[in-house]
């Protein structure tokens, strides 16, 4: 009877039972993309304009809300070439296509020269599309866009770190900046206590005159120059300090203090910018829903340099944050190489309190970074950058920057072990290895492919392929941006010759009274700082 059986169903047998192996053994991999579909389908439900991140790598778009996106803190982390940077200029691409008429705006920090021209090139191609259809739009989002590029000599932007904040406290102020300058300008001579204490009373005394840092070392140096100014000076606390305390300060910290400020100025573009009358009021900007674009990176711009200009900038936009008055309005920072926000305590101190307070100001961040676990060497600010994260994006790059999204990756469960014997049963890895494996392999990823986490909506990544960005590459790209760099009517900038004439304006006010031999020491002085020939 078996036999007979056998023969008339077994062969029928065998096809539904091999069948259901099979959607047995692609259950859990069915289930993970059910899921994947569902969240994709709630993501793309939400109101208001949305994004095209990218697809999944079965082909399913990944779409999600603008709002969604451009709210709160992200994150993208991924090696050079990764795709990052293609990354964040979709959500910049989605945030022009709705200006002018949107009024919330968005800035970007660029220490290495692709994320700026990159928003650059997208800024022309909206300009372009607007001068066509809408040539009013056209104007007002002309109107909106200011820049701030400290690699350009002519046209000049004025970026002098010395200008008070609006309705600040003297004293505070120099405080501040004295111990940020000092915190940031890293050598191996560290600064005495009197070191410290000088550059503040010596900014408390240029500030009041609204002159820029770069004339600190001829106050530091050039007596009468310095007796005129705290004479002239209304803060009583500079009188005494100068008069009892000046005179018994050693040289070497006078030298070394001067030293530490020179470095600053090795580039002539970035001492004209700090030269200034002004600097970036960053509370308007934010209110007012400005396009702000700051790029440090220059070829004769040293790495020091730009991680010192990228964290001032940071600290002046930090502040800004806290005094906000448009809260209603949200805006985006997109910050590049953001690991060198964290390098010192008192940035990471400021950081902390930006990752956990800003939103609440209507202000929102978007970080991008190649190796924050190296920048950010302090496990309790990387614990509280993983717990605000609103969504992370990780790409090809360090494992150990993506230790945190190990328990989200996608598994299956399902992943078979080598097999030495080829008659052995098969075996699986567990969960937990599948996990550990996939982490390891993010150091191997494609360009372009990486593990999208939308952590406030679900608890398991998405593995994606984002979406490419048809824009010109490296040299291409500076050569199709050029003509708006170079453009003194865009971004709020002046000619290097109106510039300069007005900076000898401002000198004329505070060297008018001066003895003629010491207005002819400083102008020839000053002429050197700015670049010009005497």
């Amino acid at each position: 009877m078996n036999w007979f059986l056998e023969k008339l169903f077994g062969q029928k047998i065998q096809q539904v039972t091999d069948r259901y192996l099979r959607q047995l053994a692609r259950a859990p991999l069915q289930a993970s993309r059910e899921y994947a579909s569902r969240l994709l389908a709630s993501l793309a439900s939400d109101p208001g304009p949305e994004v095209t991140l990218g697809e999944t790598l079965w082909g399913e778009p990944v779409r999600l809300s603008l709002d969604y996106l451009a709210g709160g803190i992200g994150f993208v982390s991924g090696g050079m070439g990764s795709g990052k940077t293609r990354l964040a200029l979709l959500i910049v691409k989605a945030l022009l296509a709705l200006m002018p008429h949107r009024d919330a705006g968005f800035g970007i920090i660029d220490p290495k020269n692709e994320l700026y021209p990159g928003t650059l090139f997208l800024l022309m191609e909206r300009l372009k599309d607007l001068r066509g259809r809408d040539p009013p739009a056209a104007r007002e989002l002309l109107r909106r866009i200011v820049i701030y590029d400290l690699s350009l000599a002519d046209p000049v932007s004025s970026f002098n770190v010395l200008a008070r904040w609006p309705g600040t406290d003297p004293d505070f102020f120099a405080s501040t900046r004295a111990n940020l300058l000092l915190d940031l300008l890293r050598v191996q001579d560290q600064p005495s206590l009197g070191g410290t204490e000088l550059l503040r009373e010596a900014i408390l005394v240029v500030s009041e005159f609204q002159l820029p840092i770069t004339v600190v070392t001829e106050f530091l140096h050039n007596d009468t120059f310095r007796s005129m100014l705290v004479a002239r000076s209304r803060n009583p606390s500079v009188s005494k300090y100068f008069a009892r305390q000046f005179s018994n300060l050693p040289k070497s910290t006078i030298a070394a203090l001067s030293r530490r400020l020179d470095a600053l100025f090795g580039c002539e573009s970035v001492r004209l910018c700090l030269s200034g009358k002004t600097a970036p009021d960053f509370r308007r900007l934010q209110d007012e829903g400005k396009i702000v674009l700051i790029t440090s990176f220059g070829n004769s711009i040293a790495r020091s340099d730009r991680q010192l200009l990228q964290g001032l900038a940071m600290s002046d936009i930090g502040r800004s944050v806290f005094t906000r008055r448009q809260t209603d309005r949200p805006y985006l920072w997109v910050c590049d190489e953001a690991q060198n926000f964290f390098l010192t305590s008192k940035m990471r101190d400021n950081m902390s309190e930006l990752l956990t307070l800003s939103r609440s100001f209507g202000t929102n961040f978007l970080f991008l970074t190649q190796n924050v676990s190296v920048g950010v060497q302090d496990a309790r600010v990387l614990k509280l950058i993983e717990t605000n994260l609103r969504w992370c994006c990780a790409l090809r790059g360090d494992p150990g920057d993506c230790a945190f999204l190990k328990p989200v990756l996608p598994v299956t469960g399902r992943m078979l072990r080598p097999q030495a014997d080829p008659f052995a049963p098969k075996s699986f890895y567990s969960v937990s290895e599948e996990r550990a494996m996939l982490l390891d392999a993010i150091a191997h990823l494609p360009e372009r492919v990486g593990y999208f986490w939308p952590k406030t909506r679900s608890a398991e990544a998405l593995k994606i392929r984002t979406q490419d960005l048809m824009i010109p590459e490296s040299a291409a790209l500076q050569a199709a941006t050029l003509a708006i760099r170079r453009d003194a009517s865009i971004g709020m900038r002046l000619s290097r010759k109106e510039y300069l004439r007005q900076i000898a304006e401002r000198d004329r006010q505070w060297l008018g009274e001066a003895d003629p031999s010491l207005g002819e020491t400083l102008q020839k002085a000053y002429r050197q700082t700015r670049g010009e020939q005497s």
